[in-house]
């Protein structure tokens, strides 16, 4: 089992991507997110230091990309990243696509 990690800056190509890997029978949970810099550079706090001013950073509002978080088989694994590939093509500079490896998880149905 992998947990595959999808985050694309541009929300309508996240939304058909959602949708390809749906069509292909995939499913996930998604959150929206903000990069660390972004939220960071966008905000009011002066100079809050890297974990001490978090708080204050998580209270402001910035433009949110998404992050889809997906458990998937092995073996489908490659099939998730044509389905995002032939969407989203090139990823450099648009998003992340990554993968772990997962040794435990319950609580979910596998319908694979």
């Amino acid at each position: 089992m992998e947990l595959l990690v999808i985050t694309l800056k541009d929300n309508e190509e996240f939304l058909r991507t959602l949708s390809g890997l749906k069509d292909h029978g995939m499913n996930g949970v998604v959150l929206p997110c903000t990069s660390l810099r972004h939220a960071l550079l966008n905000n009011n706090v002066d100079a809050a230091p890297a974990f001490g001013g978090l708080s204050k950073v998580v209270d402001h509002h910035f433009d949110a990309s998404h992050t889809v978080f997906m458990l998937i088989n092995k073996e489908r694994l490659e099939e998730a990243k044509a389905v995002v590939h032939s969407i989203a093509k090139n990823l450099e500079g648009k998003g992340v696509m990554f993968s772990m490896p997962v040794t435990f998880f319950e609580g979910l149905k596998n319908k694979e």
